[in-house]
């Protein structure tokens, strides 16, 4: 086929997709290159039937369902955008519900299970076995950071009188630093004196099973721990846990407040946040066990040093007691969510 042939095709086709005031000039001589490959007969004829003719690619392609991936019918099509908008509208008034019920306090959207923060047992080396250069170096960063955390954390609780028990004259003072102390005179002296309190009740409430008192004092991770070991206990035996004191005072070791109250208006009570702290039990425990039947005792366990972290928590708007919600181990990574800045 001739050039002089394939330039009056591209005339042809040139005029017809932009009318007869297009001159086939403007066409690329790439496309020129394209058109030679293919025959053309160039004749009124033809080019009637081609200006006929429908394009191709003049029409979308039929629409596709969003879950099958099928071809759709107009229809069809039609019917799920409708539907998607419903399912947005229906989504957008229960955002609107929930607002309003939060706010005649109907419903509480902050009283949603927290995630565990990132408290941890500082260390200024790696506890792990066979540790390495990296591992002892990850433990010494998170102890810098976990001190500096404390610290905010503490002025967070003070400015919005959130320290149980203290009435704080000013959130910028030494006992900002002061987190680890287990001297009496300090700001968590108070908490760390519930926290015993809390954790004495909750292991009397295992040893006897007394399921309501551990869903009172406890949540999550830790409550299903202690509801199995309540029940792997032998039906036939009453058991009772025995204090005999602590070996050292507990200590808090990893503290963490955030605002968590999503309310647009203050509590009625409290303050906005939530507040998780790691607290270490150094103890003597002990277990005696009685026969139900008889009630003669049939065995008893001889006072044993007990080391234990645990995470307390506690929303500041709620008037309720501490509660027990995780367990942390030496030498074992938490699972770690960072706090909101």
């Amino acid at each position: 086929m001739s050039l002089y042939g394939s330039r009056r095709c591209l005339d042809i086709a040139g005029r017809i997709a932009g009318g007869s005031s297009v001159p086939a000039r403007t066409w690329s001589i790439a496309s020129s290159t394209l058109v030679i490959q293919r025959r053309c007969y160039a004749n009124p004829t033809g080019a009637q039937k081609l200006k006929e003719r429908p394009a191709v690619n003049a029409s979308a392609p039929p629409p596709t369902s969003r879950t099958s991936g099928k071809a759709q019918k107009p229809q069809d099509a039609a019917k799920e955008n409708k539907e998607t908008e419903r399912t947005t509208e229906e989504e957008l008034r229960n955002v609107e519900t929930l607002y309003r019920m939060s706010e005649t306090n109907q419903v509480d959207v902050s009283s949603a299970p927290l995630d565990l923060l990132d408290v941890i047992i500082p260390s200024w080396k790696s506890q792990k076995e066979n540790a390495t250069l990296a591992d002892h170096w990850r433990a010494f960063t998170q102890t810098q950071r976990n001190w500096a955390w404390n610290a905010r954390s503490l002025y967070l609780m003070a400015k919005t009188n959130s320290i149980p028990g203290v009435k704080v004259k000013s959130a910028w003072s030494r006992q900002l630093f002061s987190t680890s102390s287990t001297k009496p005179d300090t700001w968590l002296a108070p908490f760390r004196q519930a926290a015993l309190e809390v954790y004495k009740q909750v292991n009397e409430a295992v040893a006897a099973r007394d399921e309501k008192t551990l869903k009172t004092l406890t949540a999550g991770e830790q409550q299903k721990a202690y509801m199995k070991l309540i029940r792997s206990q032998d039906p036939r035996f009453a058991n009772v846990w025995k204090f005999h004191g602590e070996r050292s005072p507990a200590q808090v070791v990893s503290i963490r407040a955030i605002e968590a109250y999503y309310g647009s208006r203050p509590p009625r009570m409290g303050s906005r946040l939530a507040v998780q702290a790691v607290v270490r039990f150094d103890t003597m425990q002990s277990v005696e066990s009685y026969s139900k039947k008889t009630g003669a005792r049939v065995g008893a366990t001889e006072p044993k040093p007990v080391v234990e972290y645990l995470v307390f928590q506690k929303r500041m708007w709620y008037d309720s007691p501490w509660i027990i919600r995780d367990r942390l181990y030496e030498g074992l990574d938490s699972r770690l969510k960072k706090p909101q800045t």
